[in-house]
């Protein structure tokens, strides 16, 4: 395999892991609220819904160290091949291109888009 397609496989891999990793925190910040709200109404107890809090913020935490590792490869490989003239411009269409991909990018490998 060319140097370029080994490159090219895992910057594709390394945006997929950027995309998931951000899912995941958006998930995370989710189930948090909703345990929070159920521990309110008391539909759950105190002791279950501190333990479903602390996993829940590990899982969160550990998405958001994996979007800053995964997002530092993704400015690196714009700095190298950019999608715009200027770093705003750059920003611009990364930051588009990743809210189109949090909603449409298929959650397996393997998906295809619709």
């Amino acid at each position: 395999m060319p140097d370029e397609q080994v490159a090219a496989t895992r910057r594709r891999t390394s945006y997929r892991l950027h995309v998931l990793s951000w899912r995941l925190a958006f998930l995370a910040g989710a189930l948090t609220a909703l345990t929070q709200v159920l521990r309110a109404n008391h539909v759950i107890g105190h002791l279950a819904s501190v333990v479903v809090v602390v996993a829940l913020a590990a899982v969160f935490c550990g998405a958001l160290l994996l979007v800053l590792v995964t997002g530092a490869i993704q400015a690196a490989h714009f700095s190298v091949n950019p999608l715009g003239r200027g770093a705003v411009q750059r920003q611009v269409r990364f930051g588009r291109m990743l809210l189109v991909d949090l909603v449409t990018l298929p959650w397996s490998p393997q998906g295809h888009r619709r």
